[in-house]
């Protein structure tokens, strides 16, 4: 232990505060670098249709800077949609004998996209089978 110690003594002795200053402003100008490209990922979103909420996944792009402050900023926020801007596809009767309706991927992608600013919503999974008050 005594020589490790004393080992790394000898190194950081070689270390100058200006070294360490240039190996921390290259890492930041590469990581500033990095996210001025455009980044794919997986994010799930909770969406409020009718006062209900549901949780789905969406594929967002963008650049890597709107791509983290979109993930701070909306980490607990829910997206409302009203149900007369979605399209459905298909009707299915509950054995309760209420009406659900299945919410079109397209519509609900575009809804989304309308609501997130500076990234893209490019596909939407999980959609979810809705109850129609009618």
């Amino acid at each position: 232990m005594d020589k490790i110690k004393s080992l790394l003594r000898r190194i950081v002795g070689y270390i100058t505060p200006g070294y360490v200053a240039m190996v921390i402003a290259a890492f930041v100008l590469w990581y500033i670098t990095k996210l001025g490209e455009n980044y794919t990922t997986e994010h799930s979103v909770v969406v409020v249709i009718d006062g209900k909420e549901y949780e789905v996944g969406c594929t967002v792009r963008g650049k890597g800077t709107n791509l983290i402050s979109y993930t701070l900023a909306n980490k607990n926020s829910n997206f409302i949609v009203p149900a007369e801007e979605l399209s459905f596809d298909k009707e299915v009767t509950g054995d309760d004998g209420r009406t659900y309706c299945h919410v079109t991927n397209v519509s609900l992608q575009q809804a989304l996209n309308a609501r997130m600013n500076d990234v893209d919503v490019i596909a939407v999974t999980g959609v979810p089978m809705i109850l129609l008050d009618k």
